[in-house]
């Protein structure tokens, strides 16, 4: 019987149906593709990531262990992938999604509904469990040293050590995608995933404001500047459709499911014509460098729209 039951793990091991060893990530290593962290596989965005850091810390008793790549080139920070499980040591899974839904309702600095500095979030939760997507741009500069959340200063201390010794230049705005699920009913575990791009290596025009709050990307100022509104629209569409890959890698059951089926359709709408894009920046410029009074750039944006 032994001999039987060995047979049988050695054959599920041959063919892969019990986990894959993880990927060994060394730092200052780079990685593409597929990689394997505890008890999941996660593919990487597209190019090569340098893995940095291995960060853990602990939150009225919530585990939190993330592993952290980057990439840069020639000395600009490009990109920003962080991928986290969250969970209490299998004990008091009750607590964990107490906690988890509470942050992602309620939590001041940075929760999962529709906030003035984010482009889009939807949230759902039951009981103690949930799911967040959101989209957003972030002033890097502020988030690495003078966070509105004071224990974020902390949690970013290896982040912004980093970016000195290596004399990274940040970007003045980044753009941002996160990712979170957890429900009891599949795992103990919660999954997030960050995701922050400098939007100038990726198509974007060069940025104007760092400042959060005056940012081209605030929800607030977008709309006059549509060149920066499409590129947010096209962010959230990719990161939409990564979303559900997300969810059915976590074995999301249906209801658990965020409803993302404007992101294939045209519901969210903006031109795709490049002349009028070309045409409305330039007023745009106009208008800045004032040779044109704010009624005269409306008049003129109205006409061009029209």
């Amino acid at each position: 019987m032994k001999k039987f039951l060995g047979i049988i793990v050695l054959s599920l091991l041959l063919s892969g149906n019990i986990y894959a060893k993880s990927t060994k990530l060394v730092k200052e290593k780079f990685y593409s593709g597929n990689i394997k962290w505890k008890f999941m596989d996660y593919d990487l965005p597209e190019g090569k990531w340098k893995f940095f850091y291995k960060s853990h810390w602990s939150v009225s008793n919530v585990k939190i262990n993330c592993i952290e790549f980057i990439q840069t080139e020639n000395g600009i920070w490009k990109a920003f992938y962080d991928i986290c499980e969250i969970n209490n040591g299998g004990k008091l899974i009750h607590h964990l999604g107490l906690w988890l839904v509470s942050n992602m309702k309620k939590n001041k600095y940075d929760n999962c509904t529709l906030k003035p500095e984010y482009y889009y979030a939807q949230l759902w939760t039951k009981g103690i469990s949930m799911n967040c997507f959101k989209t957003r741009h972030v002033d890097i500069y502020k988030e690495l040293n003078n966070p509105d959340d004071p224990e974020g200063r902390g949690y970013l201390a290896y982040l912004k050590r980093y970016i000195e010794d290596n004399d990274i230049i940040i970007p003045k705005i980044a753009i941002s995608s996160q990712h979170l699920f957890f429900s009891p009913l599949i795992r103990d575990k919660g999954i997030e995933i960050l995701h922050q791009i400098n939007p100038e290596f990726f198509g974007a025009s060069k940025t104007i404001h760092s400042s959060e709050v005056k940012s081209e990307y605030h929800r607030d100022n977008i709309n006059n500047f549509l060149s920066k509104k499409k590129f947010m629209i096209d962010w959230t569409d990719k990161k939409a459709k990564f979303h559900k890959r997300f969810e059915e890698k976590m074995k999301a059951k249906n209801y658990q499911r965020l409803d993302l089926k404007q992101f294939s359709t045209a519901e969210i709408n903006i031109s795709n014509d490049k002349d009028l894009i070309k045409m409305l920046n330039d007023l745009s410029d106009l208008y800045k460098s004032g040779v044109l009074t704010k009624e005269e750039f409306a008049k003129a944006k109205k006409k061009l729209l029209n």
